[in-house]
């Protein structure tokens, strides 16, 4: 072995350790996971209890919302960040902790359907490799359409282990907007 070979093993197997460069796993969600967009947009998701996911998204000018999400996808409240700091009093609630009781988690089955009657539905594709950044997380897509607004629609990849959603299109009107995730790691 020469002594570039040498070095780049050494290397490689010393990154390989280090906690930080590791993929997130389920115990990460306590503290959290960090998810970055290749637009900018930062956003920490940890689990608060059983079902429910609170997601911190921060957009590069300082502003942001605080989501509560039922399972890491449905949609409960959102809060808005203005200069870094969280407008408790602007909270908007779109759907009651009772009404998304109905909701349950989505699997990875294309027979697999949630459907509420005053919310909307969601309906899942099969289980399969999602990359974000250097991770690979098993996931599936799930689609989430709203009867108070029947021409929008969102898609998540969704990640199982996590209890994740991570939205990568929104479309209305046949107008739709992507989300690339380029980076996934533990909260320290």
């Amino acid at each position: 072995m020469n002594p570039f070979s040498l070095c780049l093993s050494l290397c490689l197997a010393a990154g390989a350790a280090l906690p930080g460069l590791a993929c997130p796993g389920p115990e990460n969600m306590e503290k959290g996971v960090i998810f970055r967009t290749e637009d900018g947009v930062v956003e920490t998701h940890s689990r608060f209890s059983e079902d429910w996911v609170v997601i911190r998204m921060e957009f590069s000018d300082s502003e942001g919302s605080l989501l509560e999400a039922r399972h890491g996808l449905y949609l409960h409240s959102s809060t808005p960040i203005e200069n870094g700091v969280i407008r408790l009093g602007q909270k908007e609630v779109f759907s009651g902790r009772g009404d998304l009781a109905a909701w349950k988690a989505p699997k990875p089955d294309a027979t697999w359907r949630n459907d509420t009657s005053t919310g909307g539905a969601a309906t899942a594709g099969p289980m399969r490799e999602i990359a974000v950044g250097g991770c690979r997380f098993k996931g599936f897509e799930v689609t989430l359409t709203f009867k108070d607004d029947p021409t929008y629609t969102e898609l998540y990849h969704y990640l199982p282990e996590l209890g994740v959603g991570l939205l990568v299109a929104s479309s209305t009107d046949g107008s739709t907007d992507s989300y690339v995730y380029t980076e996934a790691q533990a909260v320290e």
